[in-house]
């Protein structure tokens, strides 16, 4: 390989962790050093387009693999390749998907194939067939790989097996963010605007929740938080960041659980930054997560963060700002958790600015990070392990 690296990125389509991850490594990369271009099946912003072409790269709208289509698909990808001169692809995907893609770049000279676990989905997992199925998905995603990457050792284990991680054989690349912006301080009066946008009052307590509006996200249960809050005489509103499909069921839940009063639907916004500086504190109470960037993001911005213990302790990084509380516990002991980190000292932003980097979870610490283990200097990678 030479001392210049293309990739070719496959992903399933923008929007979301998977894309996020991908446009925040691209952003970082030395294009000196590494070329990316991403393949996937949806349409990109324009936006998303051009800072792929700022660094060098081209984007590519693969077509949906359908039986009918099978031809159409497997031409359009072999040409992308052949005329891509790819020294690796790096398949955010898995399973059957993977050895699909893999085989295609076979065929095409490609002799290093990367899979990357995103997500550490255990629900079901006492069940017999979930375990077989699991273990079906392993074997399919660690065969059309030669090397494995992953957002965190709870995916490694779900997506590829544990002996893998046991043996020092994954690559973990952070889930990293465009920090400069979150440790910056907002103005009195970006905040005064927000409390009168939003009907806060002075001195109710703000709580926040960003994710996606769907089934491991956990919304009626963070419902039932926010009504035992109620209940309890506590002085609140709760901010809800995000957009989905199961959108519109659970405002209408919500309101049946007669918290109108005290809970606020923002949809999507492009002010999360400014808005995590606005929260006493954040909740993430998912089912299941890869490792959820969120949680990163907040930490940087300073709001301590109440998280499910089905959530990677990876994701804390040494500030004292996550606590860590089972989903099998009452809505008590959430709200309690919740009440507790509201009123904790927050680091100052120059301690919170060295821990996040430290840790490769910047945009610019993990590109650098990435293109080590593109080039081979580097091939496991433990998150949480401070780099220099």
């Amino acid at each position: 390989m030479g001392s210049k690296v293309r990739v070719l990125h496959i992903i399933p389509g923008f929007g979301g962790g998977i894309s996020s991850h991908v446009r925040n490594i691209i952003n970082g990369i030395n294009k000196d050093e590494v070329t990316i271009d991403v393949a996937g099946f949806t349409p990109y912003p324009d936006e998303f387009t051009e800072e792929v072409n700022n660094k060098g790269g081209k984007t590519f709208t693969l077509y949906n693999v359908r039986i009918h289509n099978l031809g159409k698909c497997v031409k359009q990808f072999r040409e992308i390749v052949i005329n891509g001169n790819y020294d690796a692809i790096h398949m955010h995907l898995a399973d059957i998907q993977a050895v699909y893609f893999s085989i295609l770049a076979s065929t095409c000279g490609v002799k290093r194939k990367i899979v990357h676990a995103h997500i550490a989905d255990q629900q079901g997992s006492e069940k017999a067939l979930f375990k077989i199925r699991k273990k079906i998905n392993q074997i399919l995603t660690v065969s059309s790989a030669t090397d494995l990457a992953s957002c965190s050792k709870l995916s490694s284990e779900f997506r590829f097996g544990k002996k893998y991680v046991d043996e020092n054989r994954v690559m973990h690349i952070p889930n990293s963010i465009n920090a400069t912006n979150y440790f910056e301080k907002i103005s009195e009066d970006k905040i005064a605007k927000y409390r009168e946008e939003f009907k806060i009052k002075e001195g109710q307590l703000i709580i926040g929740h960003i994710g996606f509006f769907g089934y491991q996200k956990n919304h009626p249960f963070m419902f039932k938080i926010a009504k035992r809050l109620k209940e309890r005489g506590v002085d609140f509103v709760w901010l809800f960041i995000g957009t989905g499909y199961n959108f519109d069921e659970y405002v209408h839940l919500a309101e049946t659980m007669g918290l109108r009063d005290c809970v606020r639907f923002l949809g999507r916004r492009n002010d999360v930054c400014a808005l995590y500086k606005v929260m006493n504190v954040s909740v993430l109470a998912s089912f299941f997560e890869g490792l959820p960037t969120v949680t990163i993001e907040t930490q940087a911005a300073g709001t301590a963060t109440v998280i499910s213990d089905s959530i990677s302790d990876e994701t804390d990084m040494g500030l004292n700002m996550i606590k860590r509380v089972s989903l099998n516990d009452d809505v008590d002991t959430w709200s309690d958790a919740i009440l507790e980190m509201s009123k904790i000292k927050v680091p100052e932003a120059e301690e919170r600015k060295s821990n996040i980097e430290k840790r490769a979870f910047t945009t610019l610490t993990a590109a650098k990070l990435y293109t080590k283990f593109l080039k081979k200097e580097i091939m496991t990678y433990n998150l949480g392990t401070e780099i220099e």
